[in-house]
């Protein structure tokens, strides 16, 4: 965090002071949500983020999660699972980013994910099928289904509204 203070604080207009307690965020104006915001790239940094990815989470309808694999494994699967997620040469994060079109980071036992609210939930759902061991290519079969139906619902079909005269 410390290594992009000046520009976190350049960029959004605020003041961020460490002390032992962690970092004291002040804004530069009355925004209180501009703090939260900030609050949040930290974080975001902290789990591993670029800081590119973190500042995304200036846009009001992105959002990060983490998913602690602790919390959905039993201490001897941990590694193992972890291994999944990442799987061969870093393909299987790739995969899941690319056709959610999420940031994913993996540090420690938490993978954390930015993006979109609707992808994120969508990538959310994909790592905890595999951290409860479904096949990877059910997962990306899943993933794609759902990336074929969201761009099916947001395409236009090409119909004209009829005017009345």
């Amino acid at each position: 965090m410390i290594k992009h203070k000046k520009e976190i604080e350049k960029i959004l207009k605020v003041s961020l002071k460490t002390t032992a307690e962690g970092v004291e965020i002040e804004s530069k104006s009355d925004d209180a949500y501009s703090e939260f915001i900030v609050k949040n790239i930290i974080e975001a940094l902290n789990k591993g983020f670029s800081l590119e990815s973190a500042l995304k989470l200036r846009n009001e309808d992105y959002m990060i999660q983490t998913i602690s694999v602790k919390s959905h494994a039993r201490p001897s699967r941990i590694k193992t699972i972890i291994a999944r997620l990442i799987g061969e040469k870093g393909r299987t994060k790739e995969i899941i980013a690319e056709m959610t079109g999420c940031d994913i980071a993996i540090h420690d036992y938490n993978i954390s994910i930015i993006g979109d609210t609707e992808d994120v939930e969508l990538a959310a759902h994909a790592v905890r099928s595999l951290i409860q061991g479904s096949p990877h290519a059910s997962v990306y079969a899943y993933l794609e289904r759902n990336r074929k139906f969201r761009k099916y619902k947001n395409e236009d079909l090409g119909l004209k509204e009829i005017k009345k005269k």
